[in-house]
């Protein structure tokens, strides 16, 4: 019996052992403006932009999903984020804007903008969400500047609150599965 407990509380330790130290980090982006090479590939972990840092995400696929934080930078061009978005106080998110031939992106999992600033890129608006599938809900909560939300396909439902702006599909009118609280511009 005392093999037994002694054989099973080291398959228990070496398993703790390998599973701790398998925990990863997420990556922080930070590839500097449009001409510089963007993150791409596969980025297991996730990805964090931070304050100042400007990051492109062009044909990544990420695990872990995607995180932009105060005065951060972020356009994604025809890439796969698994795990949502969040993006609290960013300067500017941009995703999959034809103006630039930034190709549409898949989101597995729900995307959540508050408080982003009114932009710095400009003409650009503040937050472009454009030419993208969604799974997962959609929040957008306290942005100052416009937003452009044009031909997506949402499954989860799109719900805003307290925006400066009411969203702007550019013509481009989107599919959205589940309960829609967002206002368009006319």
């Amino acid at each position: 019996m005392n093999r037994l407990a002694a054989f099973l509380v080291g398959t228990i330790g070496l398993t703790l052992a390998a599973f701790s130290s398998g925990a990863l980090a997420a990556t922080e982006c930070n590839t500097g403006p449009p001409g510089n090479p963007p993150l791409s590939g596969t980025v297991t972990g996730g990805v964090v932009v931070n304050a100042g840092d400007f990051c492109i995400l062009g044909g990544a696929t990420v695990s872990g999903g995607v995180q932009v934080n105060a005065g951060g930078i972020l356009i994604v061009c025809g890439s796969v984020i698994n795990g949502g978005f969040t993006a609290e106080g960013a300067a500017n998110l941009i995703f999959g804007a034809e103006e630039i031939n930034c190709d549409g992106n898949v989101i597995n999992g729900t995307v959540q903008i508050n408080n982003t600033g009114p932009g710095v890129l400009t003409p650009a608006p503040s937050i472009g969400l454009e030419r993208s599938t969604i799974n997962g809900g959609v929040h957008l909560s306290g942005n100052a500047g416009r937003i452009a939300f044009a031909s997506n396909s949402v499954s989860g439902g799109l719900f805003c609150s307290k925006n400066a702006f009411d969203l702007d599909d550019e013509g481009l009118p989107n599919t959205i599965t589940g309960a829609k609280r967002c206002k368009f511009a006319d």
